[in-house]
């Protein structure tokens, strides 16, 4: 005897391949066949883009793009790290967040898609745009051990990620690069992060913790910088003489991860010796848990990384110093504001420490940023 064939309505954006869905569950079908509160989805679209943590976020504007251009009864996959997750979830424009394995790689060559938006240059991604199927694609693929574009469009992104004299010529901003490259018009679209209730309670555990008032006013600085470029970000002596200044008026928050436990305790060390307390998140926190806390500032500095994009998407006044990376990359929507060292053209990318780099921002320039805000 030949099994039953269920039938199920695999167009149905409430459609789970692992669980029944509510409805299947609350009305007791015993199929898709019997409900009649399907909604199909339109068009199937799938967007590659692993990271980097900020590049995750500020790719994030796109999503309202493609509603706007394909409907709003597209249904969007979003394919990414397991660290990037946690920048997606809660976000109401993606309907599925898969995570890059060989379970997630074998089930993407049986998909069909409408669209895909590769958005990362490097294998594995690019190996695995090859392999989907789609009627439309967009970005980027591998061919013969060098990265090719699907589209015109991508090609001036690419350029500017593989030739340093293109990425010091360029204007353009990330996200008119990237809307270029996926063949959407750009308006501005803002960044996306949603943080879960569980966190905003996180960050009222750590006010009560650290005895904030309701009219405490907070700044948090970020002092991170990755080892790609470890002229990134301010020196310990200028953000200490910083603190300093500004102390009468603000509670500061020093903001790191992992690589800089050590950094935070020297830094928050000697403002002790002068007898100035400062806060500081732990350098483990979840991604999630890092954007609660960082919501809780009335401003923010913090130089050319994943935090930038975050305050930026959380809408937090932000004040960005830029060393050697290129502050015309950055899209600032009116929220933050940059402050660019003299001596970036000389030091354009280094990769090296240059104590006259990370010291050419003067205090002066930030406090006045910092005055600026509170005009506005």
């Amino acid at each position: 005897m030949n099994a039953k064939k269920l039938k199920w309505n695999t167009k149905c954006r409430f459609f789970d391949e692992k669980y029944a869905c509510d409805t299947l569950t609350t009305e007791g079908y015993e199929d898709c066949s019997e409900c009649l509160f399907a909604e199909e989805y339109s068009k199937k679209i799938l967007i590659i883009k692993f990271g980097a943590l900020g590049d995750v976020i500020r790719t994030t504007p796109i999503l309202e793009a493609i509603k706007k251009k394909y409907g709003h009864d597209t249904l969007i996959y979003w394919l990414t790290l397991p660290e990037s997750k946690e920048l997606l979830q809660n976000n109401p424009l993606i309907d599925k967040i898969l995570i890059y394995n060989i379970d997630t790689v074998l089930r993407l060559q049986q998909e069909r898609f409408d669209i895909i938006f590769s958005l990362e240059i490097n294998t594995p991604a690019t190996l695995l745009a090859n392999l989907i199927n789609a009627y439309e694609k967009y970005g980027y693929y591998f061919n013969n051990g060098a990265t090719y574009c699907f589209n015109q469009g991508a090609q001036e992104y690419l350029e500017t990620a593989f030739l340093n004299t293109k990425k010091l010529q360029n204007r353009k901003t990330y996200q008119q690069l990237i809307f270029q490259t996926c063949n959407l018009p750009y308006t501005k679209e803002v960044p996306i992060i949603k943080i879960h209730e569980t966190k905003k309670q996180y960050a009222e555990q750590f006010k009560q913790q650290n005895q904030i008032s309701e009219t405490d006013k907070l700044l948090g600085i970020h002092i991170g910088a990755d080892s790609r470029w470890p002229s990134k970000s301010w020196s310990d002596k200028k953000i200490i003489e910083f603190i300093r200044a500004i102390q009468a008026r603000y509670k500061t928050i020093l903001f790191g991860g992992p690589n800089e436990i050590q950094k935070i305790k020297n830094i928050k060390e000697k403002l002790h010796q002068q007898r100035i307390n400062v806060l500081s998140n732990n350098p483990k926190n979840s991604h999630s848990e890092f954007a609660a806390l960082l919501n809780l500032c009335d401003i923010v500095i913090t130089h050319d990384t994943f935090p930038l994009h975050m305050a930026i998407a959380l809408k937090k006044p932000t004040i960005a110093l830029f060393f050697c990376t290129p502050p015309w990359e950055i899209e600032y929507y009116e929220i933050a504001r940059k402050i660019t060292s003299p001596l970036l053209k000389k030091y354009f990318l280094t990769n090296q420490y240059i104590n006259e780099l990370v010291n050419s921002i003067s205090v002066e320039q930030v406090l006045n940023a910092v005055e600026e805000i509170e005009i506005n």
